[in-house]
């Protein structure tokens, strides 16, 4: 479905991103930009939800590339994820880790300040490197400083990949532009390297930061000089104290940048983590979205399916919603996403996304379709965990002519390390991943199968 959004994207090259959001258009194409940068973010992570996130991504057109530190070093590590547009001005975007390891731990202790300034990783070397530089030049966090300047350190994890130089790519090429994003400690280092492209030549309009519960990077002369240069764009999720730690237990840094608040979601015991972020993403995105298809504005049609065969037409019937009350604000948001999934999956579909009196099968006859898809979600609450639940979404596939059922499908998601939302997208992934089985043959023998899949992530 998000492939649907190119010509979009295309036109927000042009953007000067500091404007303001004024109307329901704009504010979808924002908030995808958002969705991205959260799921980019995700993906920069090395764990299973990282994995995850890079494999949804690559799905879905983007390259990625990941950068990571040999053996023995510390430092950042990024991915470099490009899509191609319609205009043949690809769109970039650099995600940057947060904290994951002891070496990141120990960055983020290094609360003293060091000179920034310079034109070449040389300068700010030297600079930083000086003594007793008044307050009034601009200073940042030692640990954030360092944590970047490892950047030249680190290599492609797939050898047989092209490395990626980013200062060469915007200066040879004024077209191009490049979102800088992360969380938390990715957050800050994404700041600091925009901070440094612009200090290197690279013009405003080419860079754009964006990240997801950032502390502040530096102090107020820092901040006084990149506020009219670096378009940055912070977001806080409600609670989140990191965002405001080394202004009340160090002194002398300062945020600024247009600031974004969310709501922390009801399932996420602690507001710093980067799935609250995604999760309030996705939901900004289909808000947004949404308020966009009611102010009549014309969506791209989907592409993804365009070289798939039909192999008839499909009824896919409301989501059935088996939800406890606690959960009962999501079902919305996991409808949406199911839909997406199986528009990018089913070339020619019928959707009926209200419950009605009509009998399933008399609706899909109607509507000329030889197959229906039944699907429901239902959450079991793991006894002694806060917030935790295993997600399970069925699918019943049924040949509309005969009411036999063609495929049957269940795959169950825990949240161990995921919201309830967001248990339910890689839930519907999954599932999405076999509609082949059922979808390549005109002629299905209804044979009853069923498969059910199980994921603790």
């Amino acid at each position: 479905m998000k492939k649907i959004f190119l010509f979009l994207l295309s036109l927000m090259l042009l953007w000067n991103p500091v404007l303001s959001y004024a109307g329901p258009k704009e504010e979808y194409e924002e908030a995808y930009l958002l969705y991205i940068a959260a799921g980019a973010s995700t993906a920069a992570y090395s764990g299973r939800v990282g994995k995850l996130a890079t494999q949804y991504l690559e799905q879905d057109g983007w390259q990625i590339d990941h950068y990571v530190q040999p053996q023995g070093h510390t430092g950042i590590r990024f991915l470099v994820a490009k899509k191609d547009l319609e205009t043949n001005v690809p769109l970039y975007v650099l995600a940057i880790v947060g904290t994951e390891s002891n070496g990141d731990i120990k960055a983020n202790l290094k609360f003293d300040k060091v000179y920034f300034a310079g034109s070449s990783d040389e300068e700010f070397s030297a600079n930083a490197a000086k003594q007793n530089v008044p307050n009034s030049e601009p200073k940042v966090h030692r640990g954030f400083y360092e944590f970047v300047q490892a950047g030249p350190s680190a290599t492609l994890r797939n050898a047989h990949q092209t490395p990626f130089s980013l200062p060469d790519l915007l200066l040879t090429d004024s077209r191009s532009k490049i979102y800088l994003t992360g969380h938390s400690l990715g957050g800050a280092a994404a700041t600091l390297t925009g901070a440094r492209l612009i200090s290197m030549g690279i013009r405003p309009e080419q860079i754009r930061v964006i990240t997801f519960g950032a502390p502040a990077v530096g102090n107020a002369a820092f901040a006084a000089k990149f506020e009219p240069l670096l378009p940055l764009t912070r977001v806080v999720n409600s609670g989140d104290p990191v965002t405001g730690i080394l202004q009340t237990l160090v002194g002398g840094y300062k945020q600024f940048g247009q600031e974004i608040k969310w709501i922390t979601p009801a399932t996420v015991n602690d507001p710093h983590l980067l799935i609250g972020y995604l999760d309030s993403a996705i939901k900004n995105y289909y808000d947004k979205r949404q308020q966009a298809i009611a102010a009549g504005i014309q969506l791209p049609a989907p592409t993804a399916v365009a070289k798939r065969a039909n192999h008839g037409r499909v009824y896919i019937a409301p989501l059935q919603n088996n939800l406890p009350a606690s959960l009962t604000a999501d079902f919305w948001y996991m409808n949406e996403a199911l839909y997406d999934e199986y528009r990018q999956t089913i070339p020619d579909y019928t959707l009926s996304k209200e419950s009605t009196s009509t009998p399933w099968r008399e609706a899909a006859t109607t509507s000329g379709c030889q197959w229906a898809i039944l699907s429901e979600v239902n959450a079991m609450r793991v006894k002694q965990e806060r917030n935790t639940y295993y997600i399970t979404i069925s699918q019943t596939v049924y040949n509309v002519a005969t009411g036999s059922v063609a495929d049957t499908t269940i795959f169950s998601t825990g949240t161990y390390n995921l919201t309830p939302l967001e248990a339910f997208i890689h839930a519907s992934k999954g599932m999405n991943s076999l509609q082949h089985t059922w979808l390549r043959d005109t002629t299905i023998h209804e044979s009853s199968k069923n498969q059910v899949y199980a994921n603790q992530l």
